[in-house]
């Protein structure tokens, strides 16, 4: 009897996911609405219709769910979630199982993790041994890959990539500190540069006046178009971006001496923008070894990478 697995990448508009076979190849996929903006029931009852939709007739195995936020895996446990309203260590296993068959097994991770699965087993990174995964969009999340295995801390909570400190006196953070990671290089990052320009006058009158009449979600991909066009203002924000990158590159590659790092995410698609600022950078504060070494790649998974990474943890489990 084939064996099947369901991989998920929950989003708080969208879920996304695929029914897998014993071989990781997909034998089918599915979108719709999470509505986690309306609250954890609502998700579960959408995650159970969800799974229910896509495996029709076949008898699943295991479900793997990439959850955005600070995920206990080992307890199945969401520890907080910006994306679903009002959840606070919540047992999503648990809970979901419930709902389920009952030798169904569940596994829950962060989404970034389960990205960094994906490009490490099916994507960039497939013939490496270790690996680090940066997910730049919104913000900037991070999986480990080490030494073949997923490591996601003694409490759920590693490879919180986006909240290493770049610069003590930086920008304040959504997680309260200064200076974090994805205050220098996310979508968040790149409009509160183009604010500040705006406020201080030092941003060219075109981009100005272009990021002014944007939506906000607009603006990276409008200073990424600046940029290509030469507008110094642009140019200078994927420099930071560049900048910050780097110093988190090596100070990763200095403590892990991992053989890649994969940069995903939306904010990737401006690579050549800013990918030889952060191995110039890289290449000044790392230890010459591990980073003549080190291979710095582009996510080639796009979206795909989240479910695939999913998927192959429920056929491990």
């Amino acid at each position: 009897m084939d064996k099947y697995v369901v991989g998920l990448d929950i989003g708080g508009t969208n879920m996304r996911g695929a029914l897998l076979d014993g071989d990781e190849e997909q034998v089918d996929e599915l979108k719709i609405p999470s509505e986690a903006n309306l609250g954890i029931e609502r998700l579960i009852d959408n995650l159970a219709d969800f799974i229910d939709k896509i495996r029709g007739d076949k008898k699943i195995y295991g479900v793997g769910l990439g959850i955005p936020g600070i995920i206990d895996s080992t307890r199945g446990v969401i520890t907080a979630a910006p994306n679903i309203k009002g959840v606070h260590n919540y047992p999503i296993r648990d809970v979901l199982r419930e709902k389920l068959d009952g030798d169904i097994k569940l596994v829950i991770e962060n989404d970034a993790n389960m990205v960094g699965l994906g490009e490490w087993r099916k994507g960039a990174g497939k013939d490496v041994n270790s690996m680090i995964m940066m997910t730049i969009g919104t913000g900037l999340g991070g999986g480990l890959i080490l030494n073949g295995q997923l490591w996601s801390g003694a409490h759920g909570m590693g490879g919180e990539i986006g909240h290493m400190t770049i610069n003590s006196e930086g920008p304040r953070c959504k997680c309260g500190n200064y200076g974090c990671l994805e205050t220098y290089a996310s979508a968040n990052a790149i409009r509160r540069m183009v604010s500040e320009a705006i406020s201080n006058g030092s941003i060219s009158t075109a981009l100005g006046d272009r990021a002014k009449a944007a939506r906000p979600g607009e603006i990276p991909e409008l200073v990424m178009e600046a940029a290509l066009s030469g507008d110094e203002t642009a140019l200078g924000i994927w420099q930071e971006v560049g900048k910050a990158l780097g110093i988190a590159i090596a100070s990763l590659q200095n403590l892990l001496d991992v053989d890649m790092v994969v940069l995903g995410g939306g904010i990737a698609n401006a690579w050549d923008l800013f990918i030889r600022t952060a191995e110039d950078e890289a290449a000044i504060r790392g230890f010459d070894a591990p980073m003549e070494k080190l291979k710095i790649e582009k996510s080639v998974l796009g979206d795909d990478a989240g479910i695939l990474g999913a998927g192959y943890l429920a056929l491990q489990k």
